[in-house]
């Protein structure tokens, strides 16, 4: 399993990118979940 870890990932191309991705799509569920709870009080 040599040189196997040094593989980009499958999209994006990065994986800097990836976890970007991932941070802004729980920053949005998160947010949006605020603005439901907020439109239901």
């Amino acid at each position: 399993m040599t040189g196997e870890r040094d593989e980009p990932p499958p999209f994006l191309g990065t994986w800097k990118r990836i976890y970007m991705v991932v941070l802004l799509y729980l920053a949005l569920f998160i947010l949006g979940l605020s603005f439901f709870t907020l439109a239901w009080r």
